[in-house]
């Protein structure tokens, strides 16, 4: 279950950078093993780091990271509707001669 991250030096960087900003500004700490292979952890830290952020710099690299690291949630799939759309009623008379 684990999804390793894409091996890239910018990744690497991008992981860095956003620990010691974090250190900086919140004066936090931000595990990077967990926040690379446990999705739960990576979700909880960087919504309690976004609420926690006055920095623009930082805010980016929260938005950056979560696009890297959780993946995308798929919408719901819509419920079938009972009602029939135009093109399946056999016919209607609402403007036609017999609309009276």
């Amino acid at each position: 279950m684990d999804a390793p991250l894409p091996d890239s030096l910018e990744t690497a960087r991008l992981l860095a950078r956003f620990k010691l900003q974090v250190r900086r500004t919140l004066d936090q700490s931000v595990s990077l093993e967990q926040l690379a292979h446990d999705p739960d952890y990576a979700k909880a830290r960087l919504a309690e780091i976004e609420d926690a952020a006055e920095d623009e710099e930082l805010l980016v690299m929260v938005l950056r990271l979560r696009a890297l690291l959780l993946p995308a949630v798929a919408p719901a799939p819509a419920v079938a509707s009972t009602e029939p759309t135009p093109s399946q009623e056999t016919r209607t008379y609402k403007f036609g001669a017999r609309s009276w």
